[in-house]
């Protein structure tokens, strides 16, 4: 024992010792064993098709984009279609395209059709939007080159699960399609693998 040194003191330190090891173990067995983990964000890697013209997504619900992805293979899912025409200059897409062939186009991407007389389903809305290049009100000027472009939704019931807008550059069927596919393929590709 060192000079000066008091016995209740080398007690103490001993004790205090002993409590910072006891705490210590405990608050690691606690997290490793009895926490639920931070769910950790998935990144999700962006699609080649998704390089070929401009687009925006939003997943407004994973837990429900995940869920939909049943319905949507086993054909429990509605189209619903629209046009927003040009209204400063004259509009040429409703006929060049009917909603019929862009119904078949995502028909085709989803490699299932819709089934019939179904109560709960997946409703897939989507606008083509023709660009309007004499519009004075536009406010982005990012798409003077584009033709137009396509708006998916993807809803269950009222609830927005995920949102898609891409571009496309001329009136081609061809390029719409793709643009369809590639909509379709993304929507699968956020979807989480749990």
């Amino acid at each position: 024992m060192r000079r000066g040194m008091r016995q209740s003191l080398i007690v103490n330190n001993f004790f205090t010792l002993a409590s910072i090891i006891i705490i210590s173990v405990t608050i690691t067995l606690y997290t490793k064993y009895f926490s639920d983990p931070e769910p950790t964000k998935e990144i999700v890697t962006p699609l080649a098709c998704q390089d070929e013209s401009f687009f925006t997504l939003k997943v407004f619900n994973q837990k429900l984009l995940n869920e939909s992805m049943k319905a949507l293979n086993k054909g429990f899912y509605k189209l619903d279609g629209g046009y927003i025409k040009a209204q400063y200059s004259d509009s040429i897409i409703e006929e060049f395209i009917k909603l019929d062939e862009v119904n078949n186009y995502y028909i085709k991407a989803i490699s299932k059709s819709p089934k019939d007389d179904i109560s709960k389903y997946l409703t897939i809305n989507y606008e083509l939007i023709e660009n309007d290049r004499k519009d004075p009100n536009k406010k982005s000027k990012d798409c003077k080159l584009c033709s137009g472009s396509i708006q998916t939704s993807f809803r269950a019931g009222n609830v927005e699960i995920f949102r898609y807008y891409t571009d496309f550059l001329i009136f081609n069927k061809k390029e719409i399609e793709s643009r369809i596919d590639c909509t379709i393929k993304v929507y699968k590709n956020h979807v989480k693998k749990l």
